[in-house]
C-alpha cells in the first residue's frame, strides 16, 4: 500500500466473529487497511465493532439503500466514518439498470444526516455510467464488472485487460472534475 490509495476491506462478519474483532482490529491495522465493510453489520448491532475500528484509526463504513428512512440514514451518519456506501439499485450487485436520477434524487436526502462523503455503487459497469453517478456523488464504487473482467480475461491479459478499464473510468472521472 500506499499513503494514497485506501485500501478497504469488504465482506462478511463470520470471518470476524470467528478470529474476534480485536484480533481483526489489530492485524487489520498492522496490513495497512484503512477502512473496512461488513455487508451483515448493520449499524444499531455494531456500536462496539464501530468503537474497536475507530480506535484502530480503521473506519467503519456502512451501506445505505434507496429504501433507507431518515432514521436509518441518521443511524448510519452517527456510525460511519470515513464515507457511507449507497448501493444505488434494488436489486443485485451488477445489474444493468441504473437510474441516475433517482440516485440525484437520493443524495440530499442522505447528506441531510450524513456529514460523510457519499460513495455510490451497484451497476457500475462503464466510464459513461460512472461519470454519470460521478456529478451528483462524491465517489464511484466499481466492484462487480472488475471482477467479471477478472474472470473473462486469460491470466497473461488480465492485468492488461484491468488497467484499460480503469483507464477508461479515470479518465471519464477526470473529465468530470475538470468541467
Amino acid at each position: 500500500t500506499d499513503a494514497k490509495t485506501p485500501v478497504e476491506l469488504m465482506g462478511y462478519a463470520n470471518p470476524i466473529e470467528r478470529m474476534g474483532a480485536d484480533a481483526f482490529a489489530q492485524a487489520a491495522k498492522e496490513a495497512g487497511v484503512d477502512g473496512v465493510l461488513v455487508v451483515d453489520y448493520p449499524p444499531e448491532e455494531a456500536v462496539e465493532f464501530a468503537a474497536k475500528m475507530k480506535a484502530a484509526d480503521i473506519d467503519p463504513i456502512f451501506l445505505l439503500a434507496p429504501t433507507s428512512t431518515d432514521e436509518r440514514i441518521a443511524e448510519v451518519g452517527r456510525a460511519a466514518s470515513g464515507y457511507v456506501y449507497y448501493v444505488s439499485l434494488k436489486g443485485v450487485t451488477g445489474a444493468a439498470n441504473l437510474d441516475v436520477s433517482s440516485i440525484a434524487g437520493k443524495i440530499p436526502a442522505i447528506k441531510k444526516h450524513v456529514s460523510l462523503p457519499v460513495g455510490v455503487g451497484f451497476g457500475i459497469r462503464d466510464a459513461q455510467t460512472a461519470a454519470a453517478v460521478a456529478q451528483v456523488s462524491d465517489a464511484v464504487v466499481i466492484g462487480s464488472r472488475i471482477v467479471q473482467l477478472l474472470e473473462q480475461a486469460a491470466p497473461e491479459t488480465a492485468g492488461d485487460t484491468l488497467t484499460q478499464f480503469i483507464m477508461g473510468i479515470r479518465a471519464a472521472l477526470d473529465e468530470v472534475r475538470a468541467g
